[in-house]
């Protein structure tokens, strides 16, 4: 399966390195020129339409989930530490045998 991997992957390189390509003066491709056969962006608004209702969709899924309620801010250095501190040494009690 590795082998069948590797193989695919060199022949993909192979190709790509192959495929002819208009050089600039320092051997780089040339950004003005436009591929044979056009390009592949989707200008049809339907498709656009369907994957703008997909992520409404998704944003109203994660809004409604009660972990992204909004929770207070501290903005008292300390008291953040403190009670960060008390946290750990809860959970650190919690899993103390002893």
């Amino acid at each position: 399966m590795r082998a069948a991997l590797v193989l695919g992957a060199v022949l993909a390189m192979a190709g790509c390195a192959s495929s002819p390509a208009v050089q600039t003066a320092h051997g780089y491709p040339s950004l003005r020129e436009v591929p044979t056969g056009g390009t592949s962006a989707t200008t049809d608004p339907r498709h656009w339409a369907a994957i703008e209702a997909d992520l409404l969709a998704a944003r109203a899924t994660v809004q409604a989930n009660p972990r992204s309620e909004h929770t207070e801010v501290v903005d008292d250095t300390q008291e953040f530490l403190d009670e960060a501190r008390r946290e750990v040494e809860e959970t650190r009690n919690s899993h103390n045998p002893y």
